[in-house]
């Protein structure tokens, strides 16, 4: 009787922490990012934007982000076709992106480090060794290179163009932030400004950044 009555409380425990995680995560802000490598309004906004308010908000927003902007995909019988708004390097820069967000090997902090670290070089597309180095992840070179030369890498790249489409087709600027997964365009341009506004305004629960 006193097992089952241990194993009764452990189960009510349990079950009130997963729904008290849920909620957590129910309260969070999310932001989504649909953008491009090689563009200057993308590299202004995620240095300048995102980079302060995921830093200051921590734990009261959930990221989402998405290199393709306003690129094309077509699939052709010898394998993925793309063209990207500011030609291949911008292609193979958004590969480079897609291959670090999907990497199960760094934590999601350590991605969105890389993310901004890249954006906020003058090459993004050129610029991986450079940024992994900053964190200590120079051992990781090879496998994102080889990721985002190869099908993987066309294959990401497409997934992310596919989500992009379902946003905006095509997208009218880029970079588009999509807040609590609903685009609006008035909030878009609020984004842009002062994401951290945004952010606030469509908080549930207000964050402490927001006082």
């Amino acid at each position: 009787m006193r097992t089952m009555l241990v194993a009764c409380l452990v189960a009510l425990f349990c079950g009130a922490m997963a729904k008290g995680g849920r909620r957590a995560e129910d309260n969070k802000v999310k932001v989504a990012v649909y953008y491009e490598s090689l563009c200057p309004d993308s590299k202004k906004f995620i240095v300048e934007q995102l980079a302060p308010v995921w830093r200051d908000f921590r734990g009261a927003i959930k990221v989402k982000l998405v290199p393709y902007g306003k690129a094309t995909h077509d699939r052709t019988p010898t394998g993925w076709q793309f063209i990207c708004h500011h030609g291949p390097n911008e292609c193979y820069g958004n590969k480079v992106q897609a291959c670090i967000l999907k990497d199960r090997s760094m934590i999601d902090t350590e991605k969105m480090d890389l993310i901004i670290c890249l954006m906020g070089t003058a090459n993004p597309d050129k610029s991986l060794d450079m940024c992994l180095a900053k964190f200590n992840k120079a051992e990781e070179s090879e496998k994102l290179t080889r990721c985002a030369n190869g099908e993987q890498g066309d294959n990401l790249l497409a997934s992310y163009g596919d989500k992009s489409d379902a946003v905006l087709r095509p997208l009218q600027f880029v970079p588009t932030v999509v807040i609590n997964e609903k685009f609006n365009q008035t909030t878009q341009d609020l984004a842009y400004s002062n994401l951290k506004e945004a952010v606030c305004n469509a908080a549930t629960v207000k964050p402490p950044a927001c006082q």
